[in-house]
């Protein structure tokens, strides 16, 4: 580990790190430690920070192609493909490893399903590409929770209110695993987060927060099987509100909110210096990207796969990391940051 004291001029403020894997260019550097995760991505040689980096630093990888759950409100929807190989997986591996931080592996299903999971979570790792995942928790056992305590940087439970998802919550940490809750903000369950906000168990005892990493704030999102389901949007008002909680001394554990959310609430909330330093808008295309299970390069996994999506095994990773696609999801973010243009365009 080397450590690195980064200087913020505009904040005047001073961070101090520890950092074993960098990337640096003309015009950027880009730092990342893979044991905490801390990034820290800045201009340099008088650049600002880069609205785009060469590559992105984190890839949501959709390694599974169907799903066994059906949720009625899923973007994903309920198409079914076959798998991503891990042969696929470990050309996306080989050329991105220089650049790219950390893979956040999903698609339609729990990744840790897939028939080669381990060997994807052990190759991403070896590679000093630290894999991530979400699952619904269906299928956990200690053999996952010790390959995900071994290779994985964290992994996360979506918050169904089921049995299993109580108990993949309790392996996974009492097993060691660096933990998170992911919870779709919407408006029916508007009045749940704001209860947790304000340090109310929703839950009543079933999950040890002392022993949860975060909770991770989702926004709904109206695609897929969620596609009709527009009473689930939340207004600008339950926004207001939401803002208003987002740091509430009160919590009981880390909050996290995703761009889609951070969007909506950054102008209302009351963040500090160093959390508005973290904050940033839709990355979508600019420093993160998706990969579907058949290997098209997609600006985000909520953007249209077909519209959006550009051949990796054809046209190669960078080729089309740079494609026209992504270039005019860009410009709509260039021009509206606080937009979401998989959902406009």
């Amino acid at each position: 580990m080397e450590k690195r004291v980064v200087i913020d001029k505009k904040n005047k403020i001073a961070i101090t790190g520890y950092f074993d894997k960098s990337f640096k260019n003309d015009e950027y550097e880009l730092l990342f430690n893979t044991k905490t995760g801390f990034e820290i991505l800045r201009g340099i040689n008088n650049n600002s920070d880069p609205f785009k980096t060469e590559l992105p630093t984190l890839i949501d990888v959709g390694i599974m192609g169907h799903c066994e759950n059906h949720c009625p409100f899923c973007y994903q929807g309920n198409k079914h493909e076959e798998n991503m190989t891990l042969d696929n997986f470990k050309y996306l591996i080989d050329n991105i490893k220089h650049h790219t931080n950390q893979v956040a592996l999903g698609g339609r299903g729990n990744p840790e399903d897939h028939e080669d999971f381990e060997e994807i979570v052990k190759y991403a790792r070896k590679n000093n590409v630290i894999p991530n995942y979400t699952t619904a928790g269906n299928h956990v056992n200690k053999r996952i929770v010790d390959i995900s305590k071994e290779y994985c940087g964290s992994v996360a439970v979506s918050a169904y209110d089921m049995n299993f998802t109580y108990n993949a919550l309790k392996m996974f940490m009492e097993g060691g695993c660096k933990t998170n809750i992911h919870f779709i903000y919407s408006k029916e369950s508007h009045e749940k987060v704001i209860d947790l906000l304000n340090g109310k168990d929703i839950w009543k005892g079933k999950i040890h927060f002392e022993k949860l990493n975060a909770i991770v704030f989702l926004l709904f999102k109206a695609k897929g099987n969620g596609k009709n389901i527009t009473n689930w949007n939340p207004s600008k008002e339950q926004f207001k509100e939401l803002a208003l909680n987002a740091t509430n001394e009160y919590s009981l554990f880390k909050v996290g909110f995703d761009s889609c959310a951070i969007n909506k609430i950054k102008e209302y909330a009351n963040f500090s210096t160093i959390q508005k330093m973290s904050i940033d808008t839709c990355e979508s295309g600019r420093m993160s990207t998706y990969i579907t299970p058949d290997m098209k390069l997609v600006p985000c996994s909520f953007a249209d796969h077909d519209k959006f999506g550009v051949p990796i095994l054809k046209e190669g990773i960078e080729k089309a990391w740079n494609s026209k696609p992504f270039e005019m999801f860009r410009e709509v973010l260039k021009k509206y940051p606080d937009s979401c243009p998989a959902l406009t365009l």
